[in-house]
């Protein structure tokens, strides 16, 4: 159909009263996108402060209240591309498949000292005639805490008569191998948080574990997962099919008209137009 001088007047009619909406969309469009880079950049400067404060960190010892010893250290904020071999070799004993990678994985090294005296021991036989020494130590602890040790120690007694004295006799004790059997069960609570006052990312651990100490907290918390948020706009594609749907001015057998419309179309849309809300 072929556009009259009337149908063309009216296109350009729309086209200067609405064009200046259309670039006004684009323009906030751009806009709500430089915005979110900026705050992209921003939050990563931060995440990379944070690393560095806590590549200088060690375990620190934060309060002992109620029986329950605290340690805290910082947190790392690692994209998938800045694991290391050991992040990497920690998820790894996760057994975990790649569509299931962990967002947080911390690793927590304690040291355990414990001095115990005054063990009761006693004499044992068994059917069998042969003596032992046997010892349990099982204290009782706070909490879902629990230590149970106990050992046997096989002996032989033998009398052995004096090359001297014809009449007197010694007895002689030899001990063999000793077996200990340990059963123990140690409570530690552990979690994340984000300081208040400097957004930095922190690891607590705590135990109510008598003797137990933290000597090392290894934790890093996964920003994106396969990969950051550029990589996946990369992947965008430009054009697409799909319905559209809208009211405007339509043609018809008079000529251009008031009206809506709906219809299968190709769209386009360039790199620079997208952006990403999160």
């Amino acid at each position: 159909m072929e556009l009259t001088n009337q149908d063309k007047s009216k296109i350009l009619d729309l086209l200067k009263r609405y064009g200046i909406y259309i670039v006004g969309v684009i323009l906030m469009l751009l806009l709500i996108r430089q915005c979110n880079a900026t705050a992209d950049a921003e939050k990563d400067a931060k995440r990379q402060y944070n690393n560095l404060l806590a590549s200088q960190d060690s375990v620190r010892f934060i309060s002992n209240k109620f029986g329950n010893a605290v340690y805290e250290k910082s947190a790392f904020e690692l994209k998938m591309s800045e694991l290391s071999k050991e992040n990497k070799d920690l998820i790894n004993k996760l057994d975990l498949d790649k569509k299931r990678t962990p967002e947080v994985v911390i690793q927590t090294i304690t040291k355990y000292v414990e001095i115990v005296k005054e063990v009761p021991t006693k004499i044992v036989e068994d059917s069998l005639g042969n003596k032992s020494i046997s010892f349990l130590h099982n204290p009782k602890l706070p909490g879902a805490n629990s230590l149970r040790i106990e050992g046997r120690t096989p002996i032989q007694i033998n009398v052995d008569k004096d090359p001297s004295h014809p009449n007197d006799f010694r007895p002689r004790i030899s001990a063999g191998s000793t077996e200990i059997k340990i059963e123990q069960s140690i409570s530690i609570v552990t979690g994340l948080y984000r300081d208040p006052k400097t957004k930095r990312l922190m690891t607590r651990v705590s135990t109510d574990y008598p003797g137990i100490t933290f000597t090392d907290i290894n934790s890093f918390q996964i920003q994106d997962t396969p990969e950051n948020r550029k990589a996946l706009m990369s992947e965008r594609k430009r054009f697409g099919l799909g319905l559209s749907a809208g009211f405007g001015y339509v043609v018809g057998k008079g000529g251009f008209s008031p009206g809506a419309f709906i219809g299968l179309g190709v769209n386009l849309s360039p790199k620079i137009l997208q952006f990403d809300t999160k």
